[in-house]
């Protein structure tokens, strides 16, 4: 990926419906195996861009893709689950050694 992620808008795996509203996971994924590496890189390559540029920004986007995947459980959600899973227990072990708890920023 390039430095160009910035917002949500620009993650691969987000789209604006007909009304301008974010849609922040596929809704019509049916899932085949090769998604697997997929989901990984929409975690590891685009989240992780978009929170050197936008730490709350971020947090936002997995927040709702998970949110967005609501129940279904093809080789693209759970390629991106497991590396929200491996950065969570990384997250914990960061705090109990005495990292800063991370706030989203409060945008109204």
């Amino acid at each position: 990926m390039s430095a160009s992620i910035q917002s949500r808008d620009d993650l691969s795996f987000t789209k604006r419906d007909d009304a301008g509203r974010l849609i922040n996971w596929p809704r019509y994924n049916y899932g085949v195996p090769g998604d697997w590496e997929k989901g990984i890189a929409c975690f590891d390559v685009e989240i992780s861009e978009l929170a050197a540029h936008d730490e709350t920004e971020a947090f936002h986007a997995i927040q709702f893709a998970i949110v967005g995947m609501g129940g279904r459980c093809t080789s693209l959600e759970t390629g991106f689950i497991d590396r929200v899973a491996r950065a969570a227990v990384i997250g914990l072990r960061s705090l109990r050694a005495g990292a800063e708890q991370f706030a989203p920023t409060d945008i109204d």
